[in-house]
């Protein structure tokens, strides 16, 4: 017994030392040095509640990037190891919304009341006019993921003026639409890989629209297990820390989306499409199954300037399928839409 007990000493003795190795190897891979960095996090009131914001990036004079994240519920600051790269570029801006991460852990379920796409789309906009004056920026560029694209859509419609352009991925144009649309590629997809489990609770509840909410879970389940894969990065210390933070990120998700999901499925983005007047980019992953009709979305939009890309080997998910290339595009043409023009340029 003592033997046992004495092993089991040694054990815990060596799991905390592996844990406060793999914090100190994710922290040291998170740092920013470079004296015109910025790397914050921190509660600020927005809407009425505290609400946490992390501001990182290489350089203060870079092009601010605000990413409203998918779900909803679903934060991405567990997830910003995989996108250092990114801060060489953009001064990239993660937030956790109302009903989600570090803010649901805050505030609790008494934001109930509060959640619609009304209050976030103004809480959105209540973070950018702050983010504008406490980084010095005149206009930030928006992107918008899957949720984030139905928030980000209603909040570049509402103040165009404030965004230098807006990034849809995973773009949602009528939700209820385009699972319907999606639907029988997904089947097919299911039943071409064999997969026997979809195939059956596809086949069980059948195409949009639906009564029961449950019959819209098993589909977006669906949809998100038969998306192409997430790359993982090589088991590191630091990443399986990252890994262990992120099983915190889904504290609100299952809150959030019980009462935002069903406004999501109504709400008809297409005439507020043209009422987009700044430039639009649309990055799309073409083996997705939930929104399909992204290009659809383009067409309705007002704006002169709006472009369309496609990730070979991605869906939904693109934006964390293939970060790399999604970063190439950013930088190649939404960067540049936040650019002073070179001196002397005409």
């Amino acid at each position: 017994m003592r033997r046992f007990l004495a092993a089991l000493a040694i054990l815990a003795v060596v799991v905390v030392v592996v844990a406060g190795f793999a914090a100190w190897r994710y922290r040291q891979a998170l740092a920013i040095t470079d004296p015109r960095g910025i790397d914050e996090a921190r509660y600020v009131r927005i809407g009425g509640i505290d609400q946490w914001v992390q501001i990182r990036g290489n350089d203060r004079a870079n092009p601010v990037l605000l990413w409203l994240n998918g779900g909803p519920g679903f934060s991405t600051i567990p997830s910003t190891l995989a996108y250092r790269g990114w801060e060489k570029y953009f001064t990239l801006v993660m937030w956790d919304q109302r009903g989600e991460g570090r803010t649901f852990a805050k505030s609790g379920a008494s934001v109930a009341p509060t959640m619609t796409i009304a209050q976030m789309t103004q809480d959105g906009l209540d973070l950018t006019q702050y983010l504008r004056a406490h980084l010095h920026k005149d206009r930030i560029i928006l992107l918008g993921h899957s949720w984030g694209s139905i928030l980000g859509t209603h909040m570049a419609a509402q103040r165009p003026d404030l965004f230098h352009a807006y990034v849809g991925t995973g773009q949602v144009t009528r939700l209820e639409d385009d699972l319907a649309a999606g639907y029988p590629r997904l089947l097919a997809h299911a039943r071409g890989t064999g997969n026997e489990d979809a195939v059956r609770q596809l086949a069980a509840i059948g195409p949009p629209p639906y009564r029961r909410i449950s019959n819209l879970y098993t589909l977006l389940r669906w949809a998100n297990a038969l998306d192409p894969p997430i790359p993982r990065p090589p088991l590191t210390l630091a990443g399986l820390w990252g890994a262990v933070a992120n099983r915190a990120a889904f504290a609100g998700a299952e809150f959030s989306q019980d009462h935002v999901m069903p406004q999501m499925m109504d709400d008809d983005l297409e005439s507020l499409a043209a009422k987009l007047t700044m430039p639009v980019i649309i990055i799309d992953g073409p083996d997705g199954f939930l929104t399909p009709r992204a290009r659809s979305f383009l067409d309705h939009v007002a704006a002169p300037h709006k472009e369309f890309f496609s990730i070979p080997g991605t869906g939904h998910l693109a934006i964390f399928q293939a970060p790399e290339k999604f970063l190439d595009i950013l930088v190649a043409h939404a960067r540049p839409l936040a650019m002073p023009p070179a001196h002397g340029a005409k």
